[in-house]
């Protein structure tokens, strides 16, 4: 059943082109009236506090700073005050222009009905919009990347070697607001092969581009070394995040328990099939599922002419590096890392089932695909902006309870910093710290959340007795899979055993 571009059937490609682009302004229209006011976890609340005050010492935000991101919600800020809703706004923005160069991407190799309902499923994707919705930097650096990857393939399809410097001044901008990003710069390796294999650039043209590059990216980071008050103090924070990162507290291959397969096993079907393709919608896998089978079923090839495959590379190669970044170098309990990853993969995989299956059937899929998804990413972003988060709730709670109190958390107690609690909130480690810090507290509620019971337990600690479940609070797991669900406990021990730990440490 083949769509031909006859009299009779070409009000169907009208028909798609309109939907497309309706599909496109009524999500967009839902992210701006339903922007995420919450910073429900610590990195948030990094990004938020720096609209305040600009502090990589105070973490606000955290290293590397992130100044093309602080500086865009800064702009909104302007009109919203400083609140988290001001970066929030700036992700929707940044990535809001992000249709243009995916439909420009997509008009390389598919009929500008087919690109615009590439563009549209690709923007609509309702895990990666989940993400846009937050004061994260995730947002605005997708929006950048793919302005970055169509200069790539911009730069690919020009002779002249200056074309090349705009991908490298994108590419100063992804990592001035993700830095995470930085394997994506794979792009720009392959598009100097490319010009190196078709002699367009000779060697020391190249070396002189790489280095015009370098002095992009010092841009940005001596205008953050500076606000630390110059190089040795910058250095001295970046060593201190990484070695964190990827020692204590990042999440990493490094740290985790599980096997090399198993990580892989999380990451392919877990994070990025059933979380950033799927949006973790069975509708949505069971679409995208007929779609790879379309793709797979043999066919006709039909490319344009003159097209190269560039775009094809060049996505491969920046979604295989990325991968494999992710896979070693990132936390595994967040699944907003992979969604470059997902993105690519949701890009090639529709547009390569449009252009390889242009039959009903394939319209039919692309289509129940775009509604779906369309549908489901709204109530979600509808959900985000009302929904207290488990946090908050948890925050609020403890200030309606008798005080004196204090409380023991993790990473809770910099959002109950950020809320501005009126009780105690302290961070803690390890077991006998706690013991020998609450033993000042004696005449205190004493309070610890989940995590924290968590790891005392993991620890050797024997807690039967001594706690009692005092409150329980949910929320999505959808935009918060970490933190989604806290238990409070109240401490009940007797105070001995704090007094003695005490005694013992003087």
């Amino acid at each position: 059943m083949s769509l031909k571009m006859d009299g009779q059937k070409y009000w169907i490609y009208h028909f798609i082109e309109g939907i497309s682009i309706l599909s496109i302004l009524a999500v967009l229209l839902v992210q701006l009236v339903n922007v995420n006011p919450f910073a429900a976890g610590w990195d948030q609340v990094d990004y938020s506090l720096a609209l305040e005050r600009y502090d990589l010492s105070r973490m606000q935000p955290h290293f590397p700073g992130y100044p093309y991101f602080i500086l865009g919600g800064k702009l909104i800020s302007l009109l919203t005050g400083n609140t988290p809703a001001a970066l929030t706004l700036f992700n929707i923005i940044l990535y809001g222009s992000s249709v243009i160069p995916v439909f420009l991407l997509a008009a390389r190799h598919l009929p500008r009905h087919y690109a615009w309902l590439l563009a549209a499923i690709v923007y609509t994707s309702a895990y990666p919009l989940a993400m846009v919705n937050t004061p994260m930097s995730e947002g605005a650096a997708l929006g950048v990347f793919w302005w970055y990857f169509l200069s790539l393939v911009f730069a690919s399809e020009k002779e002249k070697p200056a074309y090349i410097l705009l991908p490298m001044f994108l590419f100063s901008i992804l990592l001035g607001v993700r830095l995470s990003y930085l394997p994506l710069g794979i792009g720009l390796l392959v598009l100097l092969m490319i010009k190196l294999k078709w002699k367009q650039v000779s060697i020391k043209s190249a070396s002189m581009i790489v280095f015009i590059g370098i002095l992009f990216q010092l841009v940005w980071v001596a205008a953050v070394a500076v606000t630390e008050g110059g190089l040795a103090p910058f250095l001295k924070l970046a060593f201190g995040f990484t070695g964190g990162h990827f020692q204590d507290w990042g999440g990493t291959a490094a740290l985790d328990e599980a096997s090399f397969f198993g990580r892989i096993k999380q990451y392919t079907a877990g994070n990025i099939i059933w979380w950033g393709v799927a949006g973790r919608s069975l509708a949505l896998f069971c679409c995208y599922a007929v779609a790879l089978l379309l793709l797979l079923i043999p066919g006709k090839k039909e490319w344009k002419k003159g097209v190269s495959s560039d775009i094809v590379w060049i996505g491969v190669f920046m979604a295989g590096a990325y991968f494999l970044w992710a896979l070693e170098a990132q936390n595994i309990e967040k699944p907003r890392h992979i969604i470059p990853v997902a993105l690519l993969v949701i890009f090639l995989v529709i547009g390569f089932m449009l252009k390889k299956a242009k039959t009903l059937p394939a319209l039919i899929v692309a289509s129940c695909l775009l509604i779906i998804q369309s549908g489901l990413a709204s109530a979600d972003i509808r959900e985000q902006a009302r929904e207290i988060p488990a946090i908050y709730q948890a925050a609020y709670f403890l200030e309606k309870q008798e005080t004196p109190l204090v409380v023991y958390t993790w990473e809770e107690t910099r959002v109950m910093e950020y809320l501005e609690m009126p009780y105690s909130h302290k961070r803690v480690y390890t077991y006998d710290v706690f013991l020998h810090d609450s033993s000042y507290y004696q005449n205190h509620s004493i309070y610890l959340t989940d995590s924290v019971v968590e790891g005392f337990v993991s620890q050797g600690a024997d807690l039967e007795g001594k706690i009692e479940k005092a409150a329980q609070f949910r929320s999505n797991s959808l935009f918060d899979p970490v933190y989604n669900e806290i238990v409070l406990y109240r401490w009940k021990d007797s105070g001995k055993e704090q007094q003695n730990e005490r005694n013992h440490q003087e």
